[in-house]
């Protein structure tokens, strides 16, 4: 899926519009909660193997590869366990994660632009937060780009707070300035982390 005003790869669908966007043409903007549409019941599942088409297809839309850096480390995506949330017969978003000592790390989290603002993402975090309390597991941690203001807001908002911000990253991993969204250069790992202990 491609940018409504270039080549690049859409990340994102503009809720007024319609029209899918690449990271560089997204903008943020203050709205009404009563604008967003979500979906009556997003059914999120543990990913089976007909399922790694598809969560490699998100890695590839997004990340274009499925090795994700976070946290000091490279997970391959697809050696991960992943939650899917299904609409239509048809994979909407993908949650992979890795179980790591007392935490739930999140090493992948995207939701298919055609089901962006519809709670999809929100319904992955609720089943990875029952998945991290089954296991016993004391919190959930995430890893995004300084410039990831859509992640930053959701992930706050279930109750993630900023535990590290490490500047120069993701720069150093790329060896170059890439444009991320609203154009802001991608440069800092912001690590943020949530806790399941009441």
């Amino acid at each position: 899926m491609k940018c409504h005003y270039d080549d690049r790869p859409a990340w994102y669908r503009c809720a007024r519009s319609g029209e899918y966007l690449c990271p560089a043409h997204a903008r943020m903007e203050v709205v009404s909660v009563s604008t967003g549409a979500s979906l009556s019941h997003v059914p999120v599942r543990a990913a089976e193997a007909g399922d790694r088409a598809a969560i490699n297809d998100m890695a590839m839309m997004y990340w274009e590869t499925t090795d994700v850096e976070c946290f000091g480390r490279t997970y391959d995506a697809l050696g991960l366990p992943a939650l899917v949330a299904v609409h239509d017969g048809r994979v909407a978003g993908v949650l992979c994660y890795a179980l790591e000592e007392d935490r739930l790390n999140i090493v992948m989290l995207n939701v298919h632009p055609e089901y962006q603002g519809r709670h999809v993402a929100r319904a992955l975090l609720s089943v990875a937060e029952k998945e991290a309390r089954a296991h016993g597991l004391a919190r959930l941690i995430v890893a995004t780009s300084n410039d990831d203001l859509p992640a930053l807001y959701l992930y706050q908002h279930w109750g993630f707070v900023i535990a590290a911000v490490k500047p120069g990253v993701i720069l150093a991993h790329h060896g170059h300035e890439e444009a991320g969204f609203g154009g802001i250069s991608v440069r800092d790992e912001i690590q943020l982390e949530k806790s399941l202990e009441s």
